[in-house]
């Protein structure tokens, strides 16, 4: 059951991996090396993008200050 592709395309990749690695046959766990290094750099990829997303935000937030005060000083 467990060698059929149906089964082992329903695993989650985290089970997939495992499951390589304990295949204890060298091509499987390369790839599941493989496999776990893209997943990491997918979660970089997303970490990156949210703060990419947070440090927008603060730049906004930053020229609405300087775009207040500069108006302050030009009304003096």
């Amino acid at each position: 059951m467990t060698n059929d592709r149906n089964y082992l395309r329903m695993l989650s990749d985290s089970e997939l991996i495992r499951l390589a690695v304990d295949s204890y046959n060298e091509t499987s766990i390369v790839l599941a090396e493989r496999l776990s290094a893209l997943l990491d750099a997918d979660e970089q990829l997303d970490d990156a993008k949210r703060e990419i997303v947070e440090l927008n935000a603060r730049l906004d937030r930053w020229m609405e200050q300087a775009n207040a005060l500069q108006a302050q000083l030009e009304a003096k």
